[in-house]
């Protein structure tokens, strides 16, 4: 990984997690304000901006990606997804057991607020899925490489 590929994926990455952090504190605020999806839209458009920067800089990095190559790919976004997702909901459970918070609720209590992000994520896998399994179909590398030139790891011989 490069250091413009570790600042785009570090980058992208706190920029869905202050999205998502703000859509919380915003759904624990003391007055209901205006426009509580678009902090949850704005969540989702970004995860799903992160996930297809990501597929995409990884995708034309590399010449011609194996399948097992593919899948690794997937499963590493996947994972990403999924951190993201379990961070917001820890600060989701913080935010819902302070004593000082306007919704004070137990652990167990309803997080419906929190279902658009479970939404979204759900979406982002999805989408990694789809671009997993369009690569062959969607990706047009410069110059034609024979398939046996190719290693494992992508990278020609």
């Amino acid at each position: 990984m490069t250091d413009g590929d570790r600042a785009l994926h570090y980058g992208l990455g706190v920029l869905v997690l202050m999205a998502g952090l703000l859509g919380l504190i915003h759904d624990s605020w003391p007055i209901p304000l205006g426009a509580t999806g678009s902090l949850h839209a704005l969540f989702g458009a970004l995860l799903l901006i992160f996930v297809v920067a990501r597929f995409y800089r990884h995708a034309h990095r590399t010449p011609r990606m194996l399948p097992a190559d593919i899948r690794a790919l997937s499963r590493h976004l996947s994972r990403t997804v999924y951190l993201l997702l379990y961070v917001l909901m820890f600060f989701d459970l913080t935010i819902g057991i302070l004593p000082g918070t306007p919704h004070h609720r137990a652990i167990y209590g309803p997080a419906v607020e929190f279902q658009s992000y479970l939404a979204y994520g759900f979406l982002a896998l999805v989408a990694i899925r789809a671009l997993s399994a369009l690569y062959p179909n969607i990706v047009v590398h410069q110059g034609s490489v024979p398939i046996d030139t190719v290693q494992r790891n992508g990278r020609l011989t």
